[in-house]
């Protein structure tokens, strides 16, 4: 079962695993769903109102919210977290250096 982030106002937010980028969140309000861009708030898929989208992108603006929101994205789809630079520079000499 996916957590539920909120329920505020009949949206309701979601987080899955088993995802794909960009990092986001499924929003449903009815029998509406939109999947959120956590970085921009936009819409990229699917659909809700505006003034329901309004609810989400007011909570994940609120203080720390999205930099939590996507840290739990990544701790359920960790094959999709970026890669540290340094961890990069790592790889490359392993494969250059032949180790």
């Amino acid at each position: 079962m996916a957590p539920q982030l909120i329920d505020k106002n009949g949206v309701t937010v979601y987080i899955y695993g088993k995802e794909h980028n960009p990092p986001h969140i499924h929003a449903s309000y009815g029998e509406d769903e939109a999947l959120i861009d956590i970085r921009t708030g936009k819409i990229f898929e699917g659909y809700i109102s505006n003034k329901k989208l309004k609810v989400v992108q007011d909570w994940l603006n609120k203080g720390e919210t999205k930099q939590i929101v996507e840290e739990n994205f990544y701790e359920l789809n960790p094959r999709l977290r970026p890669k540290e630079p340094n961890e990069i520079k790592k790889n490359k000499r392993k494969t250059k250096g032949g180790k």
